[in-house]
């Protein structure tokens, strides 16, 4: 307990210092600190979830919980509607969106073994009247890609991801997923890891636990590079997004008899959020949330 307080303390030290440094400010966040998803966040039902994905996701306390300050995502092999694996994914949608500035979470995730996909994400709020890929999708933080399973490097493989265009028939993308392999594993290794990525008019960059050198950089100004064929897809409001999905094309498993990493019936794993906060330059402010109400 005492050498996770020291940790927590010591991240958040780190994260002090960063922000100062590139003065940013605090603008939201939420620490998970009540009993419930509260205010800020929507827990989604869906039984066909999209990418082959094999679980059902809902709202239940089984599969989305507020636990000792974090919230918990949890998979569980169990029948369910049709569907052999529940789990968790929550979405700030039309209640926390920016544009711009700087998130950050902090994450443990489980032994991902084979067929988990956890993902810390987000989607133009415009998604209704835009649908995907017009919204604009950015992945910050994707485990559990074929690549890393197939190299055994599964926990070291970590995905950052740019998606756009006109429609589903011109949807274009920029991705690192499996590019890098990290320098340690970073998933069942019982830590927490802060994700952070810095968003401005020019440039997306993504980070682990404060390091100084991206995992993924995306240029998102067309006129510094041309794969970004219209400045609207990247700066506008988005919305937060998490989830731990089971199998899908991501994995590149399609069939429950794969997933090794929930073996049995009752099997669970969980993936803990213990915080996420978004910071902005002095004088940008433009997040909405329901405390700028």
């Amino acid at each position: 307990m005492y050498g996770r307080i020291l940790n927590v303390f010591v991240l958040s030290l780190l994260s002090i210092i960063t922000v100062q440094a590139q003065n940013y400010q605090l603008v939201w966040g939420d620490e998970f600190d009540t009993n419930t998803l509260g205010k800020n966040w929507n827990a989604e039902t869906v039984s066909s979830p999209y990418n082959n994905e094999l679980e059902y996701y809902t709202p239940r306390q089984k599969n989305v919980s507020i636990e000792n300050g974090n919230l918990v995502i949890t998979a569980c092999r169990e029948n369910y509607g049709g569907k052999m694996f529940t789990s968790g994914r929550v979405n700030s949608k039309q209640k926390v969106y920016f544009t711009h500035g700087k998130i950050e979470a902090s994450i443990k995730l489980p032994r991902l073994a084979n067929g988990l996909w956890p993902a810390f994400w987000m989607m133009g709020e415009d998604e209704d009247v835009h649908p995907w890929p017009a919204c604009g999708e950015i992945d910050i933080m994707e485990m559990g890609e074929h690549g890393g399973i197939s190299s055994n490097q599964t926990g070291r493989w970590i995905g950052g991801t740019i998606h756009w265009g006109e429609d589903a028939q011109h949807h274009q993308q920029w991705s690192d997923q499996g590019q890098h392999a990290y320098d340690y594993d970073l998933a069942g290794d019982g830590k927490y890891h802060v994700y952070t990525m810095t968003w401005d008019d020019t440039y997306i960059k993504m980070y682990i636990d404060h390091s100084d050198k991206p995992y993924f950089t995306a240029a998102i100004n067309k006129s510094i590079d041309s794969r970004i064929t219209s400045d609207m897809y990247m700066h506008k409001p988005f919305y937060i997004i998490f989830n731990l999905a089971v199998g899908g094309n991501f994995t590149n498993i399609l069939n429950p008899d794969g997933i090794t990493a929930l073996p049995s019936e009752g099997s669970e794993a969980k993936i803990y959020v213990d915080y996420v906060r978004v910071y902005q330059e002095k004088g940008q402010k433009n997040i909405v949330s329901p405390d700028s109400h």
